[in-house]
């Protein structure tokens, strides 16, 4: 029990609790967990909580509309075609990268952060981590999504830095929640571009015996 006996329900409370001063052995047991081969060593691994890339690595956005062009030129049409799990009705300027919207999109990717990142030499695993709160799709945004804007964030940084690393999402979820965290929108779209296997959605029980060595 927290403070005055009130419990800390949030995010970063639950993230750090669990995974601050994961020892090495915990952090390559969660990557193998994640699809890193076996042969990866502890001093492979490195953690970060909390993570905003774009503005702590300060790169060189002036390319990253090109990026977008390049890698995304066609999400919005993806997205508003999506009939698995149909997303709300987006506004004229989600997803679109023009002259009106360039300084948004600059915003976005500056304050987007990512909640548990873990690098080896040819991986970067991005994991959201959610207790009681849904993913956020706040539509004035550019980059509405929670999930879809993280990748986005993360391609376009990887590209910028010339960095050649797989990317992998992945999603930490209290244990009652993972039918219904599976079944979002945000998730199902996900896994069906093939950017996140759904075998990485995960639970909060499953981290915590990674990290007490017993999984």
């Amino acid at each position: 029990m927290g403070i005055l006996g009130i419990e800390n329900r949030t995010e970063n409370w639950k993230t750090a609790q669990l995974l601050d001063g994961l020892s090495d052995a915990g952090k390559v047991a969660l990557v193998r967990r994640l699809g890193e081969p076996d042969a990866t060593l502890a001093n492979d691994v490195r953690i970060e909580l909390f993570w905003y890339g774009v503005r702590d690595g300060k790169p060189d956005l002036e390319r990253a509309a090109a990026i977008y062009d390049s890698e995304f030129a066609d999400l919005r049409q993806r997205i508003c075609c999506f009939k698995q799990q149909p997303f709300q009705h987006l506004k004229c300027h989600n997803y679109v990268v023009s002259r009106e919207t360039w300084e948004d999109f600059l915003n976005n990717l500056h304050h987007t952060e990512i909640d548990i990142v873990l690098e080896t030499p040819e991986r970067l695993f991005i994991g959201e981590a959610k207790y009681e709160s849904g993913f956020g799709g706040d539509s004035k945004l550019v980059l509405v999504h929670q999930l879809i804007r993280q990748f986005v964030m993360a391609t376009i940084l990887l590209d910028l830095l010339g960095e050649k690393k797989n990317l992998v999402p992945f999603v930490v979820v209290d244990d009652g929640n993972l039918r219904s965290v599976k079944n979002t929108a945000q998730v199902k779209f996900m896994v069906d571009q093939g950017w996140l296997k759904g075998e990485n959605v995960l639970s909060w029980r499953e981290i915590d015996a990674i990290k007490k060595d017993k999984l």
